[in-house]
């Protein structure tokens, strides 16, 4: 017989010399075309007959049967149907099948894109889209089939037309791929990635009228239909055809007149607009009302720009208040002694006229006679760089008057008697911070590199007095790019060097800090000092208390101390956070000042405390883990968690600590923390995404395992980033990191390890579609799971084995495997099953028992949600929303993969593209 030609992709059909070969009507050409779809390999007789029947009551093995004899019969020598246990198999040459072609080519397109060889790529992707005659089994008379395979099929080929329109836009062909990805976009109008490829060849091509539109039309429809925001594609696409930032938002403010004793404002003062906005409330309180004196407090860190704030704010309103502007400095931070309220009364009074004969001598009697002297006369008074609440009291003017104050400390008992309004001030916002550099290197040269300019603003801290610094720096060099400027900047030893102009104190970032230093009690001192060592962003008092190695009440009152001068802040309370640049100016001071084994203790204390607590949070989550690697039985202390939900909660607080742990104990040669700090970090990230700060922990991880030969700690990390690339699905480098974490586990003699390696290997090759190298790793796992009675373990390694068998389309054995696992969860917590009753789930829809599928998959959603583990709950989601789909529920199905998209989005892993697609087809496909 000649070769024969089987087709799927159009009309289902065999050709046999150009000739279609009957196959003796609609229900031998239903098998057939199951077969076809998974060619090659075993297809159940359960799942062929609920193809044919899609209704467990008309199902008939025996009619089955004689579908598959006139298939024979039909087939001839042309392709061999095998009956094997369960079902059967069509062995048929790849390059008969149009469906295993188009996979073919469209493989080989994507290695061909991967080497750079695009123009080669874009010919095969057409090769492989030249095999598509029209819609998937156009004439196949199965909904079923329709319902769960054509869909597939269908995003494939999009996938394909995509990368074939990438592949052109690589190398320039921008007018070739416009008129295909207008016919894309009309097929699905939800669609992103379509969109945002035809913005960009309509902006390259010159048409960026056209590009401005397609983006305005999908942002419309995706807000209507969806009630979601573009994705981050659409967005880079957006501002690339805009051109970059808005050059209106950097605008120089008017300088306005300088009256009386106020300061020169400043030419262009940039953001601040919220603490502004609390200073003018308490304008219409001075004018208002003549019996009160309003008073503000500018708090906050050297260097924020209090005086600057005030200043400002004090010229905005001077036409408001005709009695005039007294400014005066307290010198509460800097060289010399604070300025006595005795003198400074008599400058004041002095500055309203008084002769200095009518100045009486005592406190108390200047103080009522400045009060005499203010008292209705509409008068601003700035008291600038306060040092106490006792200084201030005696200078507070009668009523009529508003007051504002500067300070580097908390004035919380001025604020107990005065009723005084404080503005507590942060470093600025990327906004403010850019328009702050603009006002002074220049709108153009920022707007010239947004990329640098940010870079810029991150690296002094957004710390107004750094910027202004390093721009006075960057504006000596007015034709260097900024990037370049940038680029040569000292990372951290040395950064603080670069905010000194050699210019007097004032503009010497390490001088402002040191005024605030000096002014703490030694035990604040001493704190501060040491919490610079480990460049933590925020940390408790617990963390803080086992880096000093004092008691909790000493460590409270230090931390007080430190937040009352504004060297640290506290967002809440129980929590503190460092300034970035008064983290390593405190770092730099303890290197000058402490001894060396006075910060090796501190660094040892907090890393035993870090790996004492994250050991016991993860144990009260994971229980099941070999913490035996570890061998941290010994090791005390750390925080005690009672349950799973605890444990939780303290990794979500100090998972950015840990991170930076980690990182710090890598530099500081401490390689065993390093490692074991990330190992339990995986209790975290496993279920909650964060891939990216995933991955650098761990390989951070494996060179401290290498640098200190610790064999047994490499081989944990290893089998940490398989499980990374597995969750991010590059099997490929997923298996290479397990095969070597499981040669690594056989070579110590760890029956334990090389257990947990050939677990995850065998899911991984389970996605690689390798089923005997699944099903062997996962037999041996189960077996040495039993032999140490690992009962968590076996139960993990079960629900594993049943999510193989469901793949393969053995539903009736995964069922099997799946309610053995779940047999093994405690009672006591029956949410240990929730992996479990997700794979029973899969089991019962693959058995056509739809309705206990889908509850039983609600469930294990739940359980997820419930356990914080957005990332598993997302990807359950998406696989119920098909589910629903399936049953001809398309609301529940678009329900579900909405709350999963969202989920994905915010933990910006890679799936929420498929998910998005999956939406897309519900309004386009």
């Amino acid at each position: 017989m000649e070769r024969m030609d089987f087709r799927v992709l159009g009309p289902a059909e065999v050709l046999a010399g150009g000739q279609v070969v009957p196959l003796g009507g609609s229900r031998p050409l239903i098998v057939l075309t199951g077969l076809l779809l998974r060619a090659n390999r075993l297809v159940s007789v359960d799942l062929l007959g609920h193809w044919l029947w899609d209704d467990d009551q008309r199902r008939s093995k025996g009619a089955l049967q004689t579908y598959v004899l006139r298939l024979r019969r039909a087939l001839g020598d042309g392709g061999t149907i095998r009956t094997e246990r369960g079902g059967y198999l069509l062995e048929v040459d790849e390059d008969a099948v149009d469906l295993l072609r188009f996979r073919k080519y469209a493989g080989r397109g994507g290695a061909a894109a991967e080497r750079g060889e695009h123009r080669r790529a874009a010919a095969l992707f057409e090769a492989a889209l030249s095999e598509w005659r029209g819609p998937a089994l156009q004439n196949v008379e199965s909904e079923a089939l329709h319902r769960e395979e054509a869909g597939r099929l269908a995003e494939e080929r999009t996938r394909v037309r995509e990368l074939w329109a990438e592949s052109l836009l690589t190398v320039g062909e921008y007018e070739t791929i416009v008129p295909e990805l207008g016919r894309l976009i009309e097929e699905h109008p939800l669609r992103e990635r379509p969109h945002e490829q035809l913005m960009l060849a309509l902006f390259r091509a010159g048409r960026q009228a056209e590009a401005l539109e397609t983006y305005r039309r999908i942002s419309g429809v995706l807000a209507e239909e969806l009630g979601l925001d573009p994705g981050a594609g659409l967005q880079r696409a957006h501002r690339l055809v805009l051109g970059g930032d808005d050059p209106a938002r950097y605008r120089t403010t008017v300088e306005p007149r300088v009256p009386h004793q106020l300061p020169p404002d400043l030419r262009a003062f940039a953001g601040r607009s919220g603490a502004l906005k609390s200073l003018r409330a308490l304008v219409p309180e001075a004018l208002d009302d003549s019996t009160c004196t309003p008073i503000a407090s500018v708090e906050g860190l050297g260097g924020q720009g209090k005086t600057s704030l005030s200043v400002h704010f004090a010229h905005q309103i001077a036409d408001r208040f005709p009695g005039g502007q007294v400014f005066l400095d307290l010198r509460g931070a800097g060289p010399g002694d604070p300025l006595d309220p005795l003198a400074a009364l008599e400058t004041m009074l002095v500055a309203l006229g008084v002769p200095c004969d009518q100045i009486p001598p005592g406190l108390a009697e200047r103080a009522a006679t400045w009060r005499t002297h203010t008292a209705g006369r509409g008068l601003i008074v700035v008291l600038d760089n306060a040092s106490s609440s006792d200084q201030l009291r005696p200078l507070v003017p009668g009523p009529g008057c508003l007051v504002v104050v500067t300070s580097r400390w908390q004035l919380r008992g001025l604020a107990a008697t005065h009723d005084v309004r404080r503005v507590a001030l942060s470093e600025l916002d990327n906004d403010e911070a850019v328009e702050l550099l603009a006002s002074t290197i220049g709108v153009e040269r920022v707007e010239a590199d947004p990329a640098a300019t940010e870079r810029f603003v991150r690296y002094c801290g957004g710390l107004p007095l750094a910027i202004r610094i390093l721009a006075v720096r960057a504006a000596q060099f007015p034709d260097l790019p900024l990037a370049e400027f940038v680029a040569a900047l000292p990372e951290e030893a040395g950064r603080l060097g670069t905010f000194d102009l050699g210019d007097g104190e004032e503009t010497n970032i390490r001088a402002v800090f040191s005024y605030s230093y000096r002014a703490l009690p030694a035990p604040a001192g001493r704190l501060l000092r040491l919490l610079g060592l480990p460049m933590m962003p925020e940390f408790s008092v617990a963390t803080a208390v086992a880096l000093a190695g004092r008691d909790e009440e000493e460590t409270r009152a230090a931390l007080d101390a430190l937040v009352s001068a504004h060297l640290l802040a506290q967002p809440e309370p129980g929590l503190y956070r460092f300034h970035d640049l008064i983290q390593a100016y405190a770092g730099e001071l303890s290197y000058q000042v402490d001894s060396v084994q006075m910060r090796a203790g501190a660094c040892e204390l907090l890393l035993d405390w870090y790996l004492a607590t994250a050991r016991n949070a993860s144990q009260a989550m994971r229980p099941d883990r070999f913490y035996e690697t570890l061998e941290l039985a010994s090791l005390g202390g750390g925080l005690e968690f009672s349950g799973y939900h605890e444990g939780l909660a303290w990794f979500l607080r100090e998972h950015a600590n840990l991170i930076s742990v980690v990182q710090w104990s890598f530099r500081i040669r401490q390689y065993a923390h390093c490692w074991k700090l990330a190992w339990l970090l995986l209790t975290y990230f496993a279920g909650r995404g964060r891939i990216d700060e995933w991955r650098a922990v761990y390989e951070v991880a494996l060179q401290a395992t290498r640098n200190s030969g610790d064999r047994a700690g490499e081989a944990g990390i290893l089998n940490g980033l398989g499980v990374i690339e597995g969750v991010v699905r590059d099997y490929v480098a997923a298996r290479r990191h397990l095969e070597k974490a499981l040669a690594v586990q056989q070579e110590l003699g760890s029956l334990r390890g090389e257990a947990r390696a050939r677990y995850n290997l065998a899911m991984t090759a389970q996605d690689l579609a390798d089923f005997p190298a699944a099903y062997r790793h996962g037999l041996r796992a189960l077996e040495i799971a039993r032999e140490l009675r690992l009962c968590g373990f076996e139960a993990n390694v079960l629900r594993a084995l049943g999510d193989l068998c469901t793949t393969m389309g053995d539903y009736p054995q995964a069922l099997s495997l799946a309610d053995e696992a779940l047999s093994l969860s405690p009672p006591t917590d029956p949410s240990l099953g929730r992996f479990a009753l997700s794979t029973r789930a899969r089991a019962l829809l693959g058995l056509g028992r739809h309705t206990e599928g889908i509850e039983c998959m609600s469930e294990a959603v739940d359980m997820f949600f419930a356990m914080g583990e957005e990332y598993e709950a997302a990807d359950v989601l998406s696989d119920l929303g098909s589910a629903h789909l399936s049953q001809g529920r398309p609301a529940a199905a678009r329900d579900c993969w909405l709350r999963a998209v969202r989920l994905l989005t915010t933990l910006a892993h890679p799936d929420a593209d498929t998910v998005r697609a999956k939406l897309a087809t519900l309004v386009g496909g």
